[in-house]
């Protein structure tokens, strides 16, 4: 087996609000069922690992659990863990569901970016359930933020998109630092 000429990995942090669609678009970037998806909130309470390779280049996504205000210590410390998967992480990507808007957990999540100096991807997910003149306005309100380096639009549940959020006309990646 043969090392490539410049290997390269990134680590992509999907960060969202509980049932934003972290998971599925996980499941649908690595191709295969990783991460458990189920429509009960907090579902994902620890952070699950997803690797794809395509070249000299490896992405690790890291689906972290829902970000919300949180009431009780288990839900603190779920909240944490998805605070250091950002953290961590080369390139954070924000899943807005598009079909509930901009919602407080949402609008808390971009703060926190935006108090920590980080930038992000945003990725409006569930376009499937959106009217498509309503998806462009939804993006414009979330990108006044100025943390954003990158919108796409996808759907985790159709695929629709996800393969764009990979890769730019050119074949170059636009997530996990591996350009």
């Amino acid at each position: 087996m043969s090392t490539p000429a410049a290997p390269r990995c990134g680590y992509v942090a999907l960060v969202g609000a509980p049932n934003a669609g972290k998971s599925t678009l996980l499941n649908q970037l690595i191709g295969a069922k990783v991460s458990i998806v189920s429509p009960k909130v907090q579902t994902t309470r620890s952070r699950v690992l997803g690797i794809v390779t395509e070249g000299a280049a490896q992405l690790v996504f890291v689906d972290t659990p829902g970000i919300f205000a949180p009431k009780r210590r288990l839900e603190r410390a779920m909240v944490a863990a998805a605070w250091a998967g950002t953290e961590d992480a080369d390139v954070v990507v924000v899943l807005a569901d598009a079909s509930r808007g901009i919602d407080g957990d949402t609008q808390r999540i971009v703060d926190g970016l935006k108090s920590a100096g980080r930038r992000a991807v945003l990725a409006l997910n569930k376009i499937d359930l959106v009217p498509p003149p309503q998806l462009l306005p939804l993006a414009e309100r979330l990108t006044k933020a100025g943390i954003f380096d990158a919108v796409f639009m996808v759907s985790g549940l159709t695929g629709d998109g996800a393969g764009t959020a990979l890769r730019d006309d050119g074949g170059e990646r636009h997530l996990g630092g591996a350009r």
